[in-house]
């Protein structure tokens, strides 16, 4: 398994099975996904297969006063990689990523599923539960990153 950063393309796939189930392909595409600020990392396993994905935009969280930030989106791994550290090894592609942008900050809308996760990595909660229509509820969640 190695993460290596994907087109955009290549997270359609995950995006549409995991995070958006039984929507349009249509609703997978995000703003910003083509930005020059953006980058998407795939978890890659033996068979070539993307299995795990992550997605970081240049975006300054509405709440913070940090200018310098970037949100945390679209992450995800195939039900047969899970707790096996995918999800760790694609957090930390898309931090280092943040962070050599110039990046102090790192935000993300967490679903409430994965709250431990991320509160596992080092991220903090930064809101009470909200909900997502269509999607769910979530935590906004924060980590410095300097």
């Amino acid at each position: 398994m190695y993460i290596q950063k994907v087109s955009s393309k290549d997270t359609l796939t995950l995006r549409n099975e995991l995070l958006r189930p039984g929507e349009d392909i249509s609703a997978c595409i995000f703003e910003g996904d083509n930005d020059p600020g953006t980058a998407h990392f795939g978890a890659i396993d033996e068979k070539n297969n993307v299995v795990g994905i992550a997605s970081v935009y240049r975006k300054k969280e509405p709440s913070m006063k940090t200018e310098n930030s970037h949100q945390l989106r679209a992450m995800a791994t195939d039900s047969t990689c899970r707790r096996k550290g995918v999800g760790k090894l694609l957090l930390a592609a898309a931090e280092e990523y943040a962070k050599a942008e110039g990046s102090s900050l790192i935000w993300a809308n967490a679903r409430s599923a994965a709250i431990g996760f991320y509160i596992k990595a080092g991220y903090s909660l930064a809101s009470n539960e909200f909900n997502i229509e269509g999607v769910g509820p979530h935590y906004l969640v924060i980590k410095q990153i300097v």
